[in-house]
Formats: structure tokens, sequence, C-alpha cells
């Protein structure tokens, strides 16, 4: 069924469902309208013998009907219920009846029943091989002695009314679930057209052919739908614009530092030293070189990034402090002409990837030291259960105008230059489920990690 389109599986559904409950209910009804034409027919038994008496009691005068196995047969034809007292001028019930073998039979048992009675009003059937007979034995006092009342009807009436009933219940089920389906099947379309037109945009978006805004007038779980899909579409223009000038600013920071080593090695070999000699523009070559390798492993960086937040958060604990005080010192060692101040908790431990987050720490550490004036500080402490790491630099304060892009990829820093590594940052510390942000304070600036987990 999954390989049905989901207009015909609505359809197959309903169906299914439809023709379970009729099928349910007319066996349930059919059980009930027999019962109760059973009760209904025991009543007009009870019925007919109150109105006999009755009738009977005005005139004084009893007449019996003298049953034979024909008139017997002809009630089956009729509504009728035919009485008969016992005993009658010293007659058994036999006697009332003709000698054929059915009626003997039936008669020795309405007679031992007779017998055997204790309430005074009593119901019983008996099957014939033409049909049921219901029979009521009704004790009465006939001419000052006890007697019964025997009153007999046939179960034809009651089983053409069961049938009559059926049958109307029926063909009014089939036009109910012809009806029915009908509906489902207009409901169907009106569900899976939606559905099939959002399929062709997702198609197209699948394609790159995103710019026509997606609009779905609906406020039911399809609308929503496409309102996400609307917010896929934006998101993925946004994304591939990002992507394009990404591109564009790569070429860039690529390009220049690959033309300037290509220039002073061709230069070189010309015997020309545009720093006026071999060791001044060897230090030149080497300074792109390391420019050129930053760039490169920031975008590794970036793309092993993008890759690692398509999965599951490889969660390892670890010593904050431990990792922090590492790449401090290693960043100290390479800057011994700043003041390098540190403070650290004893035990820190949370929970992350390590590894990514030391690329957080060495970013602000190196950040830090290339803008510092004189001093450098870091700290770690506890707020609201969570870490919070600062680090701090007293070099010249941010511009109010560069708060807004300072974590973009690509953002021009102080010195004109482009660069990753804070856009990194900041993915980074939102894959760990912390936040950062940059604050200027009386004496330079610092950037505060905050909410990074607690696991002590």
């Amino acid at each position: 069924m999954k390989d049905k389109s989901l207009a015909f599986q609505v359809w197959a559904v309903s169906a299914g469902i439809l023709a379970g409950v009729f099928i349910c209910l007319v066996l349930y009804f059919n059980v009930s309208i027999s019962s109760f034409f059973t009760d209904e027919t025991y009543k007009t038994i009870e019925l007919a013998q109150d109105t006999f008496l009755e009738s009977k009691n005005k005139e004084k005068n009893l007449q019996l009907e003298q049953i034979t196995a024909e008139n017997l047969g002809m009630i089956q034809d009729i509504r009728s219920v035919t009485q008969v007292v016992y005993p009658y001028q010293n007659l058994t019930i036999i006697k009332r009846f003709s000698k054929s073998s059915l009626t003997n039979n039936l008669m020795k048992i309405i007679e031992n029943e007779t017998r055997t009675q204790t309430e005074d009003s009593k119901r019983y059937e008996y099957k014939l091989s033409s049909g049921r007979l219901y029979y009521v034995i009704k004790k009465i006092t006939f001419e000052g002695k006890e007697a019964y009342l025997v009153s007999f009807m046939m179960d034809t009436y009651r089983n053409k009314l069961v049938k009559d009933v059926t049958e109307k219940l029926i063909v009014g089920g089939v036009i109910a679930i012809i009806i029915s389906l009908m509906v489902s099947m207009v409901f169907s379309n009106y569900i899976t057209a939606p559905i099939k037109f959002l399929e062709n945009r997702v198609k197209r978006i699948a394609k790159q052919d995103w710019f026509d805004s997606l609009s779905l007038d609906r406020e039911d779980e399809l609308g929503s739908l496409a309102a996400s899909i609307e917010d896929m579409r934006i998101q993925l223009i946004e994304r591939d614009e990002w992507k394009q000038n990404m591109l564009q600013q790569v070429s860039h920071e690529l390009k220049t530092p690959v033309m300037v080593i290509r220039n002073y090695v061709q230069a070189a070999e010309d015997g020309i030293y545009p720093n006026g000699d071999m060791p001044g523009t060897m230090r030149v070559i080497d300074e792109e070189a390391i420019r050129l390798q930053k760039r490169i492993k920031d975008l590794l960086q970036l793309s092993k990034l993008e890759y690692i937040n398509s999965r599951a958060l490889k969660k390892q604990p670890y010593s904050l402090c431990d990792m922090i005080s590492e790449e401090f010192y290693k960043i100290k060692a390479n800057n011994m002409n700043l003041q390098w101040d540190i403070e650290t908790l004893k035990n820190a431990y949370t929970l992350g990837d390590k590894e990514q987050f030391t690329v957080v720490i060495e970013n602000l550490l190196d950040n830090a030291s290339r803008y510092a004036k004189e001093r450098v500080e870091v700290s770690i402490y506890e707020e609201n259960g969570k870490y919070t790491i600062r680090i701090f630099n007293d070099g010249d304060k941010i511009k109010e105008e560069e708060f807004e892009g300072l974590f973009k990829p690509f953002n021009k820093g102080k010195n004109g230059k482009y660069g990753l590594g804070l856009s990194i940052v900041k993915e980074i510390v939102g894959y760990h489920g912390a936040e950062i942000e940059a604050k200027n304070e009386d004496l330079g600036v610092a950037f505060y990690i905050k909410g990074i987990r607690n696991i002590d």
C-alpha cells in the first residue's frame, strides 16, 4: 500500500473502515432487530390472550377452535394468534388437534409444559420444519376450574419484518458508503493537491530554482509545512549568496599572498631583492606563506564545522581549565613582549568536543595577542551554575558600527584585513549550546563565552 498514491491510500482506508463498520452494524442490527421482533411477537400473543379472555368473558360463551395440520399451516401467512384452552370437557389437548405426528409431538410437549409450569404466564418456542412457532401458556380460571390458555403464532410475519428492515438497512448502508467514498475521494484530492504542489516546488528548489516565493493559503499542518519550506528557501538563498561572497573573498585572500610569493621569487631569481636584500625578501615570502597557510587552515576548519554540525555532537568530559591553560602558555610563549595573566578554577569540567573548543580558545587568544598593547587577561568563573570564560586585551576599543558584523565571515578587521577566525569561533560556541559576545571595557576589549555546561 505504501507504493500507492496518498489519495488512493486515503480512499482505501476510508473504504475499509466504512465496510467494516457497515458489516458490524448489519450484524448488530440483524441480531437486535430479530430480538426486538421476537419480543414483539410474544407481546402480540399476550395482547391477543388478554383481548380473547376479555371478549369471551363478556359473551359468557367460550367457543373453541378445532385445530388441524391444514389450518395450522395457514397461520404462516397471516399475523394471527390461535387460542386453545386446556383441559376442556375432559378432553386432553392432543384430542384438540389432528393426529399428525408433528402435531402429536408438539402437543405432548405443550401438555407436559402445562403440568410443570409454575408461573402464571410463560413464553415458549418450538422449531418446525416450516419455521418457528412461538406460543404462550397462561393460567386461567374456566367454569370455576383451573385451566390453561395456550396461544400460538408462527414466525412468518416476524421473519418478513426482519427481512424488510434488514434489506432497507443494507440498501441505505450501501448508499451511505457510496456517498462517503465519493466524499473521501474529494477530501483526499483536497489534501493531496497542495502536497503535490509543495512536491513540485521542493523539486524546483532542489534544482536551485528558488527565486519564486512560496505561499499556501491554509492554516493547517500543510500551511505550516509550506511556511517551513518558504523559510528553507530563504535560508538557502541567503546561504548561496554567502557562499558566493565567501568564494570571492577566499579567491582574493588566497590570490594576494600567492602573487606576492610568486613575484618575490621571480625577482630573487633575477637577482632583484624588493626588500633590499635576500633576508628581507625571504622574510616577506615567509610571512605571506604563513598568511596563506592560516587562510587555508581557516577554510578547512569552516568546512569541517559544516560537516560536524550535520551530525550529533561528539560529547566527552574534559577539564576546561587544563585545556585553556595549555593554549594560554602556547600563545604566551610566542608573545613574551606582553603581560599575561590567567585566573582559573581548581576544577572546571565540561562536556563537549575538546578539539573544537580548543580552536575557540586558540583563535581568541591569538586575536587578543595581536591587538593588545601591553596586557592579556584570561579568567574562568562560575555564573548561574554554568561556566563563563573572559579573554581581555588592552587594545583599542571596537567601534559601535563594527559590532554587528564582528562574527561574520571575512569581516574586515582593524588593520583592514579579512578573516574567518571569529565566525568559526561563533559557530563552535553555538554548536556547544553556549553564547559569545564582545564588550568594550574601560581599559580595552573583552570577549565573553557564557553558558558552558558544568558537570562537576
